[in-house]
Parts: structure tokens; sequence; C-alpha cells
């Protein structure tokens, strides 16, 4: 067996300089992946986005916006500083488990003109969020969602059709519990799929895993990776990359995939089928992605920089 340093070490290489099977005529290659940090083992940080928000009046405050958590998250140091009211501890599910945290509840918690009253908000320190604090699906709702990367902006609100030619529509084909799952295919085969705002990292369950070994849709070793939770909880995984993963009649390739038993699909009821969870860094890979929940439809817009409409679309 390869030692987990060297199989880390090929991986990286052969992502960065393209040493891969050649793709089909019709797939999007992503760019150079986040690095693998040989110290750690993990995934490099990738380019994630904010909104300001105000709470009980006071900010605003760069939240991230996670689309595969139920529940709003603040910082310790964030609610110590507010004086936040504290309230019983709840569960929180995450990548590795399930952990029991702090409450606090805020009177306020608004985003431009939309404000929620009285949510309450886990509570987990500022050094595992990155971020004064993250809104989940309890604050956005049937919120739309515009991750526009071309700006270096998240933007909350309606969202018109879009109907140009570098952008492709995906409908959202059910809704369970709040998760929005989309059309998805790796390798040819059909995939649960849902966007995950919150997630760097792209990762799939163990039917994913069976199924892509089966298919041989695999193309580089495998290799050890340490994931982190929002919580502190680490698990490991397998990373390897995918041929293709198609979004609707989008196919990317050459996809980093980091597979193993990720306490989220158990959560949302998706351990039997295959599934794929869509972090950042696959997001990051489009000029800009809009989440429109009131219409069913998650658009995703092209670079026209990076690549033409007949080489990304089938």
């Amino acid at each position: 067996m390869v030692s987990t340093e060297m199989s880390r070490r090929r991986l990286a290489a052969m992502l960065a300089l393209g040493f891969l099977p050649a793709l089909p005529a019709n797939a999007l290659s992503l760019p150079d992946p986040p690095p693998l940090t040989a110290q750690t083992g993990t995934l490099g940080l990738v380019r994630r986005l904010t909104v300001q928000v105000r709470i009980n009046d006071q900010g605003p405050y760069p939240f991230l916006v996670d689309t595969g958590a139920n529940a709003s998250v603040i910082s310790s140091e964030l609610a110590a500083t507010l004086g936040l009211p504290v309230g019983a501890p709840v569960n929180l599910h995450g990548i590795a488990g399930v952990e029991l945290v702090g409450t606090v509840t805020a009177a306020t918690v608004g985003v431009g003109r939309r404000v929620r009253r009285d949510l309450t908000l886990s509570v987990l320190p500022g050094r595992f969020i990155q971020a004064p604090g993250i809104l989940g699906l309890d604050w956005l709702g049937s919120q739309g969602l515009i991750l526009d990367f071309a700006r270096n902006q998240m933007r909350l609100g309606s969202i018109s059709p879009m109907t140009d030619e570098m952008t492709v529509s995906v409908p959202i084909k059910a809704r369970r519990n709040g998760l929005h799952l989309i059309e998805a295919s790796v390798a040819g085969a059909s995939v649960l799929a849902f966007l995950d705002t919150g997630s760097t990292t792209t990762v799939g369950n163990a039917a994913l895993m069976a199924q892509a070994i089966r298919l041989r849709s695999v193309t580089t070793d495998w290799a050890d990776i340490e994931l982190q939770s929002l919580t502190g909880q680490t698990i490991t995984g397998r990373l390897a990359a995918l041929r293709t993963v198609s979004l609707g009649k989008v196919t990317l390739g050459n996809v980093p995939v980091v597979f193993g038993p990720i306490h989220t699909f158990a959560y949302w009821g998706l351990v039997d089928r295959p599934a794929i969870l869509i972090g950042m860094d696959i997001l990051n890979a489009f000029e800009s992605v809009a989440l429109d929940f009131n219409r069913g439809q998650v658009y995703f817009r092209l670079s026209s920089s990076s690549t033409s409409r007949e080489t990304a679309m089938s």
C-alpha cells in the first residue's frame, strides 16, 4: 500500500499538472483544486462568501450562509460581546457526529430588510467556524441566494429567471426536511446531490464510493485526509478524483471528492443511495450560482473566460 503522504503528494501533483485520463469533449475541467497540505493532510481553504448580518440592531457582522445546515450558529466571542441570553443546550449535527452545544437567543437577526425575530443560535468557538456566525436553513427559509464569485459577493433576495446562453438551469427535484436535492450524475450514473455553501470540500457517501469503484470512475490513487466539523470533531476520509460529475447539463472533470462515514448523510437520510454533497470547491468553478427556492431552480453561470458554452454543456 502506498503511504498516506506519498498518496497525497501524488494526487496533488496529478491534479495540478493535468496528468489525468482524457475528459469527455463536453466536460468543464475544474481549475486547480485546493492544495493538499503535507503537514496536516487536509484540503486548503477555498474562497467563502459572506453576508452582512445585524443582531439586535448591532453590527453588521460578516456571516457565512450554510445551505446544508438546519440551524444558525454564532461564535462564542460575538455572543459574549452582545450579551445574548443563554438558552438550553441542543444537539448539533456535523460531518463527524452529534455534539451537545450551548445556545443563545437573539431578539432580531437581519440581513437588509429581512428580519427574523427570537431566533435561537447555537454557540461555537470562532476558531472552528472561522466567522462571526453562520445563517442556516432556519433563517434562510425560501429566501433566494446568489453566490457571485465574479464580484466576490453573496446576496439574499428574490431571483429573476436566468436564461442567457452561459447559464444552465437545474431543477430542484426533491425537498427533504428543508434540504433541496438536485439532478446530478457521476460517470453517467444518477446520484442524489445537494449544494452545501457551508462546506469547503465536496464529499460523497459510502454508497457513492462503491458505485465509483464499480464504474471505474476514480482517476487517481486514494489518500487519507482529515476533515474537521464546526464543533471541532474530526473524521478521516478517503480522497480521490472522479472522472466526471454532472450537474444537469454541465459536466465537470477531475473532481476531488472525499468519501467516508460522513454523519451529514445519515442525518438527512441519504445513506442507502449514492449521494454527493457539493461544496464550495466545486461551486467556485462557476462565475455565479443562484439558488431560487421559490421556483425550484438552481442557476449555474459559466465563466466565459474559462470555457465556452459548447465545451461545458451536453
